[in-house]
């Protein structure tokens, strides 16, 4: 079996959706999506743009600031400024397809004030997560407007063709007994395959997104930059056993939420007089590390969020997190919430150009598989809008590059599967990734972990299994990456060369 399209996309999150939508208003017909799930989507809480209205005098130009600045200046800033420009037409695209989005009484967008940011700029829902309403209305008027999803559906390789342009990719069906693989061809292959977070273990990471497609890209030529800026949540619940893995929205600390250390201290006021609302991830981050070495940690390696004071009818318009928190035995409003850092989302990730199409031509990358745009940390809530608007922006990009009409080659379809393989090799590089590439890194525990990535990626057994050899090929170049970078840089901390220089930009690609 093989299938044929004019533009094939690996992936069905908001940025693989925002794509298609938006390809489909520009007259492309044969439009598929291949996936085994949403990502991240079911999960977003936030999404910033920059809307005329905002009466706090935001402005699209204070938005890019924000995020090279929370980026520390390492984001292609023309990509960043793109980005920014054209946050209004992201918001409206959105519109256009049935998403809506929170009020206040007064009839105004509701706007919340979230990490990295300078002004309120967050729209929400306050009845459920608004990655819940992306996912119910884009998906729907998506289907009826022809766009083809092929659900179940993992891609497993790229297609390159002896000319050194991508073809399509080969794709199997899981849950299939005795699936076959089988091609798909496209002149234009769009990645929308998420991040990485699930190579070290423990995350806020949907099952679907395992972090192999890293190693996916590299094998077909792609250049990869930014990898050793892996995203933790600082603000994840890390007790009661029910509620462990749900982010506390930094939302919360825009509603008035304080930051405890184990003496009861709002520690981050000594680097933030100005209070916790807007203070970045990195910072965050930073700040609980340095309480947890001081002895002023909790139990679990974390601090404590402080939510007691805030009118529960606040608490409850987060309702994925308030709920879950009751749910659990946990009420917000009587106890301290245990909290601290875990994988959460990428930064890094296929290097793209200005039409989001990497150095390898008809390979397109957007939302957390292409890189460059973050830097070395991201603002809250940036991974929605950076979803819809890569989407965006590259469909008009593919319709700048000519690529849809380039005629594709035939290729044999190669997938190798072996369990015995995944085995013995993938639990042993989780706890490989989970040690060095954690929130707090030194040379030593990265060089470790290269030679041991090297031994099973030549381990004669590994290229029996697909997926083993690219999870080890993606844990490989991260630690290289985060080896080779040599200072504390957003949620990259060297403890053996803690400092932190605002001159130093360099961009590491691979």
């Amino acid at each position: 079996m093989t299938r044929h399209h004019k533009v094939a996309i690996a992936g069905s999150g908001l940025a693989a959706l925002a794509a298609a939508a938006r390809l489909h208003e520009q007259g492309v017909k044969d439009i598929a999506i291949y996936a085994d799930g949403l990502g991240g989507t079911p999960y977003i809480a936030a999404i910033n743009f920059v809307l005329p209205d905002n009466p706090y005098g935001d402005t699209p130009e204070q938005y890019a600031k924000d995020m090279l600045a929370a980026g520390y200046n390492i984001g292609n800033k023309e990509l960043v400024r793109e980005m920014a420009a054209n946050t209004l037409r992201g918001y409206e695209l959105l519109c256009r397809w049935g998403v809506t989005f929170a009020h206040n009484n007064d009839g105004s967008i509701k706007l919340r004030h979230v990490s990295g940011h300078t002004y309120p700029r967050s729209l929400c829902q306050t009845t459920n997560l608004i990655g819940v309403e992306i996912e119910k209305v884009m998906l729907k008027r998506l289907e009826e407007a022809g766009i083809e999803f092929h659900r179940h559906s993992v891609v497993v390789s790229l297609l390159k063709n002896d000319s050194g342009k991508i073809d399509g990719f080969t794709v199997i069906e899981e849950g299939k007994s005795g699936g076959e693989p089988y091609n798909v061809y496209a002149p234009v292959v769009v990645a929308s395959w998420g991040g990485v977070g699930n190579l070290l273990g423990t995350s806020t990471y949907p099952d679907d997104v395992k972090g192999n497609t890293l190693g996916m890209a590299k094998n077909a030529g792609a250049s990869l930059v930014d990898l050793e800026f892996i995203e933790f949540e600082p603000m994840v619940m890390m007790s009661p056993a029910g509620a462990v893995g749900e982010p506390c929205p930094t939302a919360m600390l825009g509603e008035g939420g304080y930051l405890l250390n184990s003496d009861g201290e709002r520690f981050l006021l000594e680097v933030r007089p100005q209070g916790e609302a807007g203070a970045p991830k990195s910072l965050i981050n930073h700040e609980i590390w340095k309480q947890v070495a001081k002895g002023k940690g909790n139990p679990h390696g974390g601090i404590w969020v402080d939510l007691r004071h805030i009118d529960v009818n606040i608490l409850k318009a987060y309702p994925w997190f308030y709920n879950r928190l009751i749910q659990s035995g946990c009420d917000p409003k009587k106890e301290l919430l245990e909290v601290g850092p875990m994988p959460h989302s990428f930064s890094g990730g296929i290097r793209i150009d200005s039409n989001y199409e990497s150095d390898v031509p008809g390979l397109f990358a957007i939302g957390e598989a292409c890189g460059g745009l973050h830097g070395a940390c991201r603002c809250a809530g940036n991974a929605a809008s950076q979803a819809t608007l890569s989407g965006l922006l590259c469909a008009e990009g593919i319709m700048r590059t000519g690529e849809l009409d380039r005629t594709v080659s035939e290729h044999p379809v190669v997938y190798n599967h072996d369990d015995s393989v995944r085995a013995k090799y993938l639990g042993e590089l989780q706890k490989i990734a989970g040690h060095a590439l954690g929130v707090y890194r030194n040379g030593t525990d990265l060089q470790a972990a290269l030679e041991a990535t090297q031994r099973i990626i030549d381990a004669p057994d590994t290229a029996n299994d697909d997926l083993t050899a690219q999870t080890a090929l993606a844990i490989h170049l991260i630690a290289k990456a985060a080896l080779n970078r040599k200072e504390s840089r957003g949620t990259h901390n060297r403890t053996d060369y803690p400092e932190q220089n605002p001159d130093y930009e360099k961009e590491f690609v691979y």
